[in-house]
């Protein structure tokens, strides 16, 4: 029972990329509201790594439920965003809680993590979504929008586009919270198919 039970949440951890996706959207705003009130944007960035432990945790869920269907590609696209998140907490840490890169100033560690865990994070949700079995768990109307979110995010990433580059990361964020809200679409559209389909045989055997 207890086996079952610790199965089900793991397939279903998949759903706390919406949660995430959507603190990492509203992000941009979180650091202008501690801006006007604490005079800085750093005690907002010391919140910030729940975001992408939410995306993490929510990650595993997601591959966890299509692991044997899915390909190489796929799987070191989940590999390359892991890996990403892991650098971006990392690079937060060290730059807001532990001040790394005022001790390092030089070599500055923790922004060189958190930008390249930004990067592989970017690169790697769209290989992530472009890889993604066709008849996976995941509905294919779900994955597109996720794979333009990814690639504004990259932009986003990858460039500094001011204005623009702040709605590009938004939109990132915004595509996590899509596909974890279409695989709760699809989940719930297939319990209420499957529920149909036993009460017909029910029926018809009555």
């Amino acid at each position: 029972m207890l086996r079952r039970l610790l199965w089900f949440l793991v397939r279903w951890s998949g759903l706390l990329v919406v949660p995430g996706g959507v603190l990492w959207a509203l992000s941009p705003i979180g650091a202008s509201i501690s801006e006007t009130a604490f005079g800085t944007p750093n005690v907002f960035w010391k919140l910030f790594p729940s975001a992408p432990l939410l995306l993490l945790a929510g990650l595993v869920g997601l591959q966890v439920r299509q692991w044997g269907r899915s390909g190489l590609l796929q799987k070191i696209g989940f590999g390359l965003v892991l890996l990403g998140l892991v650098l971006v907490v990392a690079g937060d840490a060290g730059l807001y809680w532990l001040g790394l890169d005022d001790v390092y100033i030089m070599t500055a560690p923790a922004y060189r993590a958190f930008r390249l865990g930004l990067l592989l994070l970017g690169a790697g949700s769209i290989l992530f979504g472009l890889a993604a079995p066709r008849d996976g768990a995941l509905p294919t109307w779900g994955l597109l929008p996720f794979v333009v979110g990814s690639l504004c995010g990259l932009l986003a990433f990858a460039m500094d586009l001011g204005a623009f580059g702040t709605v590009l990361w938004m939109l990132f964020g915004l595509g996590w919270a899509w596909l974890g809200l279409s695989l709760a679409v699809h989940g719930f559209l297939s319990f209420r198919r499957a529920g149909r389909t036993a009460r017909a045989g029910a029926a018809a055997e009555g």
